[in-house]
């Protein structure tokens, strides 16, 4: 019968190549892809902010003040 320690020995190299062999693949797989990504990415397009020339009326801000007010007001009161 054989002794059981030299299989045991090949199994250990076999699955430490193995395991190297996938790390190496997938490490290579990554890089390629970052590559692939950098070189034929679209350009970043910078977002178009409209300019509003027109300023907020005080008006509507003093209505909106005064609705927030009363909004605080009445909860103060429900409670």
């Amino acid at each position: 019968m054989e002794s059981l320690a030299p299989l045991l020995s090949q199994a250990a190299q076999l699955m430490l190549m193995g395991m190297v062999l996938v790390f190496c693949f997938l490490g290579s797989l990554v890089v390629a892809l970052k590559l692939l990504a950098r070189a034929y990415a679209p350009e970043p397009v910078a977002p178009q902010v409209p300019v509003d020339s027109e300023s907020v009326d005080p008006a509507v801000v003093a209505a909106i003040s005064a609705a927030i007010s009363a909004a605080i007001h009445a909860h103060r009161r429900a409670q």
